[in-house]
Protein backbone atom coordinates (compact mmCIF):
# COMPACT_ATOMS: atom_id res chain seq x y z
CA UNK A 1 0.00 0.00 0.00
CA UNK A 2 1.40 3.44 -1.08
CA UNK A 3 -0.65 5.37 1.32
CA UNK A 4 -2.71 7.21 -1.80
CA UNK A 5 -6.44 8.04 -1.68
CA UNK A 6 -8.01 5.02 -4.15
CA UNK A 7 -9.77 6.55 -6.42
CA UNK A 8 -13.44 5.88 -6.04
CA UNK A 9 -15.66 4.95 -9.09
CA UNK A 10 -18.85 5.78 -7.88
CA UNK A 11 -19.08 9.84 -6.88
CA UNK A 12 -18.19 9.79 -10.77
CA UNK A 13 -20.28 7.42 -11.99
CA UNK A 14 -23.06 6.64 -9.56
CA UNK A 15 -25.49 4.72 -11.92
CA UNK A 16 -22.60 1.92 -12.21
CA UNK A 17 -24.51 -1.30 -12.03
CA UNK A 18 -23.75 -4.14 -9.70
CA UNK A 19 -26.57 -6.74 -8.86
CA UNK A 20 -26.31 -9.03 -5.92
CA UNK A 21 -29.04 -11.67 -6.48
CA UNK A 22 -29.60 -14.95 -4.30
CA UNK A 23 -29.04 -18.24 -5.97
CA UNK A 24 -32.25 -19.94 -5.23
CA UNK A 25 -30.74 -23.52 -5.00
CA UNK A 26 -27.61 -25.18 -2.67
CA UNK A 27 -24.80 -24.69 -4.30
CA UNK A 28 -21.67 -26.41 -3.47
CA UNK A 29 -17.99 -26.12 -4.63
CA UNK A 30 -15.50 -28.87 -4.71
CA UNK A 31 -11.39 -29.46 -4.89
CA UNK A 32 -8.78 -32.09 -4.33
CA UNK A 33 -11.65 -34.31 -3.72
CA UNK A 34 -13.01 -32.00 -0.67
CA UNK A 35 -16.69 -29.87 -0.50
CA UNK A 36 -14.60 -26.22 -0.20
CA UNK A 37 -18.08 -24.23 0.10
CA UNK A 38 -21.64 -25.65 0.36
CA UNK A 39 -24.27 -22.63 1.16
CA UNK A 40 -28.11 -22.33 0.79
CA UNK A 41 -27.22 -19.07 0.51
CA UNK A 42 -24.99 -18.42 -2.51
CA UNK A 43 -25.34 -15.17 -4.21
CA UNK A 44 -24.59 -14.55 -8.05
CA UNK A 45 -22.79 -10.95 -8.78
CA UNK A 46 -23.85 -9.55 -12.22
CA UNK A 47 -21.60 -6.45 -12.70
CA UNK A 48 -21.00 -4.56 -16.29
CA UNK A 49 -17.71 -5.75 -18.67
CA UNK A 50 -17.54 -9.07 -15.99
CA UNK A 51 -18.48 -12.36 -16.43
CA UNK A 52 -21.22 -13.49 -13.58
CA UNK A 53 -19.27 -14.47 -10.23
CA UNK A 54 -19.95 -16.92 -6.89
CA UNK A 55 -20.33 -15.53 -3.67
CA UNK A 56 -20.28 -17.76 -0.82
CA UNK A 57 -20.89 -16.76 3.04
CA UNK A 58 -17.71 -17.28 4.95
CA UNK A 59 -19.66 -19.22 7.29
CA UNK A 60 -20.33 -22.17 4.75
CA UNK A 61 -16.79 -22.08 3.93
CA UNK A 62 -14.08 -24.63 4.46
CA UNK A 63 -12.10 -22.15 6.08
CA UNK A 64 -9.75 -24.90 7.47
CA UNK A 65 -8.48 -25.58 3.25
CA UNK A 66 -7.99 -22.04 3.04
CA UNK A 67 -4.24 -19.95 3.27
CA UNK A 68 -4.43 -16.06 3.42
CA UNK A 69 -2.08 -14.67 0.74
CA UNK A 70 -0.26 -11.32 0.15
CA UNK A 71 -1.89 -10.65 -2.77
CA UNK A 72 -4.21 -7.44 -2.59
CA UNK A 73 -6.30 -6.15 -5.53
CA UNK A 74 -8.74 -2.52 -5.46
CA UNK A 75 -12.42 -2.17 -7.28
CA UNK A 76 -13.31 1.30 -7.20
CA UNK A 77 -16.80 0.57 -6.90
CA UNK A 78 -16.64 -2.22 -3.90
CA UNK A 79 -12.90 -1.50 -1.99
CA UNK A 80 -9.81 -3.19 -1.26
CA UNK A 81 -9.75 -7.09 -1.69
CA UNK A 82 -7.76 -9.96 0.12
CA UNK A 83 -6.82 -13.41 -1.13
CA UNK A 84 -6.86 -16.77 0.05
CA UNK A 85 -5.32 -19.94 -1.73
CA UNK A 86 -6.76 -23.34 -1.59
CA UNK A 87 -4.76 -26.32 -0.27
CA UNK A 88 -6.00 -29.97 0.09
CA UNK A 89 -3.27 -31.98 1.13
CA UNK A 90 -0.62 -31.82 -1.98
CA UNK A 91 -3.12 -29.70 -4.37
CA UNK A 92 -2.66 -26.09 -4.21
CA UNK A 93 -4.43 -23.28 -6.58
CA UNK A 94 -3.55 -19.80 -5.57
CA UNK A 95 -5.29 -16.83 -5.08
CA UNK A 96 -8.74 -18.81 -5.66
CA UNK A 97 -10.79 -17.02 -2.98
CA UNK A 98 -11.33 -13.41 -1.90
CA UNK A 99 -13.35 -11.20 0.40
CA UNK A 100 -14.05 -7.21 0.73
CA UNK A 101 -13.60 -7.41 4.39
CA UNK A 102 -14.49 -3.26 4.85
CA UNK A 103 -16.45 -2.97 1.37
CA UNK A 104 -17.83 0.67 0.13
CA UNK A 105 -21.56 1.31 1.49
CA UNK A 106 -23.23 1.43 -1.78
CA UNK A 107 -22.00 -2.54 -1.77
CA UNK A 108 -22.11 -3.44 2.16
CA UNK A 109 -24.16 -6.44 1.69
CA UNK A 110 -20.47 -8.16 -0.04
CA UNK A 111 -19.28 -8.33 4.07
CA UNK A 112 -19.21 -11.72 4.91
CA UNK A 113 -18.99 -12.90 1.81
CA UNK A 114 -16.34 -15.22 -0.05
CA UNK A 115 -15.92 -14.74 -4.06
CA UNK A 116 -14.64 -17.98 -5.84
CA UNK A 117 -13.06 -17.85 -9.26
CA UNK A 118 -15.36 -20.20 -11.10
CA UNK A 119 -12.43 -22.05 -13.07
CA UNK A 120 -10.13 -22.90 -9.95
CA UNK A 121 -12.64 -25.17 -8.48
CA UNK A 122 -12.35 -28.51 -9.73
CA UNK A 123 -16.40 -29.05 -10.28
CA UNK A 124 -19.23 -26.89 -9.24
CA UNK A 125 -22.83 -28.35 -7.86
CA UNK A 126 -26.61 -26.80 -7.79
CA UNK A 127 -28.47 -29.15 -5.50
CA UNK A 128 -26.46 -31.65 -6.29
CA UNK A 129 -25.98 -31.66 -10.04
CA UNK A 130 -22.92 -30.43 -11.64
CA UNK A 131 -22.88 -27.20 -13.68
CA UNK A 132 -20.55 -26.00 -16.42
CA UNK A 133 -20.51 -22.39 -15.34
CA UNK A 134 -21.95 -19.78 -13.43
CA UNK A 135 -25.45 -19.02 -13.70
CA UNK A 136 -26.59 -16.11 -16.40
CA UNK A 137 -29.87 -14.32 -15.95
CA UNK A 138 -30.52 -12.90 -19.02
CA UNK A 139 -30.76 -8.96 -19.42
CA UNK A 140 -29.85 -8.56 -15.74
CA UNK A 141 -26.89 -6.05 -16.25
CA UNK A 142 -27.96 -4.16 -19.39
CA UNK A 143 -24.74 -3.91 -21.37
CA UNK A 144 -26.86 -2.20 -24.44
CA UNK A 145 -26.05 1.22 -23.64
CA UNK A 146 -22.54 0.57 -22.77
CA UNK A 147 -20.36 3.54 -24.68
CA UNK A 148 -17.86 0.59 -25.05
CA UNK A 149 -20.05 -1.46 -26.48
CA UNK A 150 -21.75 1.04 -29.31
CA UNK A 151 -19.04 3.35 -29.62
CA UNK A 152 -15.62 1.59 -29.66
CA UNK A 153 -13.79 4.12 -31.54
CA UNK A 154 -14.45 6.88 -28.77
CA UNK A 155 -13.93 3.99 -26.01
CA UNK A 156 -10.36 3.86 -27.70
CA UNK A 157 -9.84 7.31 -26.58
CA UNK A 158 -10.65 7.26 -23.45
CA UNK A 159 -7.04 8.41 -21.37
CA UNK A 160 -5.48 5.98 -20.27
CA UNK A 161 -3.95 7.70 -16.83
CA UNK A 162 -5.89 10.60 -16.49
CA UNK A 163 -9.36 9.17 -15.57
CA UNK A 164 -8.59 6.89 -12.25
CA UNK A 165 -10.74 4.85 -11.04
CA UNK A 166 -13.50 4.34 -13.70
CA UNK A 167 -13.65 2.89 -17.67
CA UNK A 168 -15.21 3.33 -20.56
CA UNK A 169 -17.02 0.47 -20.31
CA UNK A 170 -18.99 1.73 -16.94
CA UNK A 171 -20.65 4.24 -18.40
CA UNK A 172 -23.94 4.45 -21.13
CA UNK A 173 -23.26 6.93 -23.99
CA UNK A 174 -26.14 9.42 -22.41
CA UNK A 175 -23.53 10.07 -19.46
CA UNK A 176 -23.13 13.51 -18.45
CA UNK A 177 -20.07 13.05 -16.69
CA UNK A 178 -17.13 14.48 -17.89
CA UNK A 179 -13.59 12.73 -18.64
CA UNK A 180 -10.57 12.94 -20.34
CA UNK A 181 -9.37 11.88 -23.41
CA UNK A 182 -6.68 11.52 -25.82
CA UNK A 183 -6.58 10.90 -29.62
CA UNK A 184 -3.79 9.27 -31.70
CA UNK A 185 -2.00 12.53 -32.18
CA UNK A 186 -1.67 12.48 -28.44
CA UNK A 187 -3.93 15.43 -28.13
CA UNK A 188 -5.57 15.59 -24.44
CA UNK A 189 -8.49 17.40 -23.32
CA UNK A 190 -11.80 16.61 -21.27
CA UNK A 191 -15.03 16.62 -22.36
CA UNK A 192 -18.77 15.11 -21.66
CA UNK A 193 -18.93 11.52 -22.91
CA UNK A 194 -22.84 12.26 -24.55
CA UNK A 195 -21.22 15.37 -26.66
CA UNK A 196 -18.44 13.41 -27.71
CA UNK A 197 -21.28 10.42 -28.86
CA UNK A 198 -23.41 13.33 -30.22
CA UNK A 199 -20.80 14.79 -31.75
CA UNK A 200 -19.60 11.01 -33.31
CA UNK A 201 -22.49 10.73 -34.98
CA UNK A 202 -24.51 12.80 -37.70
CA UNK A 203 -28.18 14.51 -38.87
CA UNK A 204 -30.08 13.01 -42.32
CA UNK A 205 -30.79 15.57 -44.66
CA UNK A 206 -33.58 13.01 -45.78
CA UNK A 207 -35.60 13.03 -42.13
CA UNK A 208 -39.01 12.00 -43.30
CA UNK A 209 -37.53 8.77 -46.18
CA UNK A 210 -39.50 5.75 -45.38
CA UNK A 211 -39.54 2.71 -47.19
CA UNK A 212 -43.09 3.55 -48.36
CA UNK A 213 -42.80 6.05 -50.58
Amino acid sequence: MTGEVDPKGWPLNPNYQIAFDLIPARVRAVFGGKTIADSRAARVMYELGHAPIYYLPRDDVAMESLEATTRDTYCPYKGHACYWSVRVGEQVVENAVWAYPDPYAELAQLKGFLGFYWGRMAAWYEDEQLVSGPREIPGRIDTTTQLKRLFPALAAEWHPTRNPGIKPYEFPAFSDTVVWWQDANGREWQERIRDRVLAATTLRTDGDAHPYG
